[in-house]
């Protein structure tokens, strides 16, 4: 009868020290990157070509090889942008807003008539991936990027 009752009151020491400890037992933080770092900063191209193939337009002496974005914002989903070293016949540097839904990043101000939207956007890591399409009446161009984050 003793050790029953040994047995059952331990028990119940035992079941109020589980109940009394706060779960988990770990750092709860909850320190999540905000999702504005995975975007935000500035990019650089390391690789352009029209329509996916042929020559690197990024390399020394080509028109992109001072391509970049700056993209600046709160959340992912939308801020502001400035786009430098762009070759003619657009204007070499502007700047306005963006937004981003799904994989298309879309400038809603700013980009010249002919610049609307980056498509099949993807990052990973510190490397970025687009399709733009850069129409004209004397371009029209599909530019693939790659753009490495600086």
């Amino acid at each position: 009868m003793k050790k029953s009752l040994f047995y059952t009151i331990a028990f119940f020491a035992l079941l109020s020290c589980l109940t009394a400890c706060g779960g988990g037992g770990g750092n709860n933080n909850n320190t999540t990157v905000p999702p504005a770092l995975v975007l935000k900063g500035t990019w650089k191209a390391t690789n352009v070509q029209i329509n996916g193939t042929g020559q690197n337009l990024a390399t020394a002496g080509q028109p992109y090889a001072n391509f970049q974005i700056v993209i600046d914002g709160t959340t992912d989903e939308n801020g502001t942008y400035t786009v430098s070293g762009m070759p003619l016949p657009f204007p070499a540097t502007f700047a306005g807003n963006w937004a981003k839904s799904g994989n298309t990043l879309t400038f809603s101000s700013g980009a010249p008539n002919g610049i609307t939207a980056l498509t099949n956007f993807n990052v990973s890591g510190s490397n970025a991936t687009f399709v733009c399409v850069q129409t004209h009446p004397k371009v029209n161009v599909t530019l693939h990027f790659t753009m490495a984050k600086q």
